[in-house]
């Protein structure tokens, strides 16, 4: 039985959520996401693809939106990109709360 490891980020999207259909015609949806490390304030780029519910949700995302991201990392064996590949399980917004 295989295993998936899940990783729960908040970050601020860096490029907006763009539609696309892949070669073997499944519709997903691509954004950048930028996570700020609260060590030393580096900030971490990633390219992030979702599918079905969560990729008709991320249509919507624009730069700057804060949001709630779980992903799972994928390998890119074929691949000469320069930034990792994550593939979303769960992407909402973060509203910030009220103060009063």
């Amino acid at each position: 039985m295989q295993t998936q490891q899940t990783i729960t980020f908040f970050g601020t999207v860096s490029n907006s959520a763009t539609s696309r259909t892949s070669k073997t015609g499944r519709k997903y949806t691509a954004f950048g996401v930028a996570i700020i490390s609260d060590r030393n304030l580096q900030a971490f780029h990633y390219n992030v693809v979702a599918f079905g519910k969560q990729g008709h949700f991320a249509k919507q995302l624009q730069t700057g939106t804060r949001i709630k991201l779980v992903v799972q990392a994928q390998s890119q064996p074929d691949n000469i990109a320069t930034l990792p590949l994550l593939t979303a399980t769960f992407v909402r917004p973060v509203h910030p709360v009220a103060r009063g």
